[in-house]
């Protein structure tokens, strides 16, 4: 990071080093206001990067290192930024509530210090003898990453990465460059040699460049990025999560309140957050229990530390409106107990503008619309019966169930489409050393070697 007349300037950073760039795009907050001036990297600056990343590729990165850098990270001043400035400037640039950020440095913190338990608690335990072994290595060299600004804590995944030894090149996402420079900046200031990581703000040219050309990848999209790498051994895609709540029996008011928290929680924007109410009572019923119990939320700029919706720009809160209201027109009920402005959206006191929560319904549990996810807190609600199977839980990131039968809950656990299941009303992001996301990332990053001695060289 370095400074300019103009204000903050954001350079690419290769191998920990800046690295000056004339390419320029304007970051503003989503109050209007002037955030920095990232730079860019082009494709060529990609391949330098990814070359260093190579080069400097080693071994398991020292746990002590990993614990400093998660301190680092969550306490100290890095590049000039303290811990605060650098929520402040996070939140306005992606628009998500403030505390989202405060319980990142905590999170990635601990992240950091528990990457040697996640890796060891993914994989099965040792085979070793005096005659051979198994080993996990890596992969490859590098990892490409193209990161997502909906949420900080996927960056954890590309630290793990750097520490089982991979060199990682981040492409972030566009209004999030502050979380991956933070990031390698806290892990630079431990000790981390020069050259594992680079962050390379770019184009989706560069983005593409680096998936191709690095011996692994991540990337976070839609669905036509799914499409784009699908079965691709070498990339691992997250995708849309369509996470689903199933609803069996009486939805009491226990059940109601837990199932709007996995809505609404940090501002609807993670890819866990739920999206599709599948019930067995009447869905009209349960949508407007939902909407009342939503309609708590409070419409107030995302630096209040009350903030629990994302803040948006003019354009973008009236266009998430518009396929509000394109999606009303397909046979969609809308259930709001307070309604917005005339447009759609309200204006909050810094200017920016927010999306009251929305809840549609439908009896058609085959409805097209069922899976559609917004960056707030969006969620449609549908019927279910028993008849119905489990055709309509799949393609789900996390499925929670209340309220199942045991036979049912090993139909939907055998389900591969079904990534993560919750049997009750447990948050679905909750996490701990060893729980896979969306599958095992240390086996994407890591497999089994055979090493076999004889007996002269025992």
């Amino acid at each position: 990071m370095s400074g300019a007349t103009t204000g903050l300037v954001l350079h690419p950073l290769v191998g920990g080093d800046v690295w000056e760039s004339e390419d320029t795009s304007t970051l503003n907050g989503v109050d209007g206001r002037f955030l920095a001036d990232v730079r860019q990297a082009p494709p060529l600056l990609a391949q330098i990067a990814l070359k260093r990343a190579a080069e400097a590729a080693g071994g398991p990165v020292p746990a002590e290192l990993l614990a400093r850098a998660g301190q680092a990270f969550a306490e100290e001043e890095l590049a000039g930024e303290s811990p605060q400035e650098y929520c402040r400037k996070a939140t306005l640039a992606a628009g998500i509530p403030h505390r989202v950020f405060v319980h990142a440095l905590r999170y990635i913190r601990d992240g950091l210090t528990n990457a040697p338990a996640a890796t060891a608690a993914e994989l099965p335990l040792p085979l070793s003898s005096p005659d051979h072994e198994v080993r996990w290595t890596r992969r490859g060299r590098t990892l490409a990453v193209v990161a997502p600004s909906n949420h900080p804590e996927p960056h954890l995944a590309w630290a793990r990465a750097v520490s089982l030894g991979y060199g990682v090149v981040v492409r972030p996402g566009g209004r999030d460059p502050f979380t991956p420079l933070r990031l390698a900046h806290a892990l630079y200031a431990a000790g981390l040699p020069k050259g594992r990581i680079s962050i390379l703000p770019g184009s989706h040219e560069t983005a593409e460049f680096l998936v191709k050309h690095a011996d692994r990848a991540l990337v976070y999209g839609g669905q036509d990025t799914m499409a784009r790498w699908a079965g691709r051994e070498s990339v691992a895609v997250r995708g849309p999560g369509r996470s689903k709540v199933l609803l069996c029996g009486a939805a009491d008011e226990t059940s109601l309140v837990h199932v709007a928290h996995t809505v609404a929680a940090d501002g609807g924007t993670r890819c866990t957050n739920t999206s599709v109410v599948l019930t067995t009572e009447d869905v009209d019923e349960v949508a407007a229990a939902l909407a009342t119990a939503l309609a708590r939320l409070p419409l107030l700029p995302v630096l209040d530390s009350r903030a629990a919706l994302p803040a948006f720009t003019a354009d973008r809160a009236l266009a998430l409106a518009a396929e509000v209201d394109r999606l009303s027109r397909t046979g969609l009920r809308v259930h709001r107990t307070s309604e917005p402005g005339p447009d759609g959206t309200a204006e909050l006191a810094d200017g920016s503008r927010t999306v009251p929560a929305a809840v549609m319904s439908t009896r058609d549990p085959g409805h097209p619309e069922l899976g559609t996810e917004l960056p707030f807190p969006f969620v449609l609600v549908a019927p279910w019966t028993a008849e119905l199977g489990t055709k309509p839980l799949r393609d789900s990131l996390v499925l929670t169930v209340l309220g199942s039968s045991p036979e049912l809950l090993e139909k939907i656990v055998n389900d591969p489409t079904v990534r993560r299941v919750v049997d009750g009303p447990a948050d679905p992001w909750v996490s701990s050393p060893g729980l896979p996301h969306d599958g095992s990332l240390t086996t994407f990053l890591l497999e089994p070697k055979a090493v076999v001695r004889t007996g002269a060289n025992r």
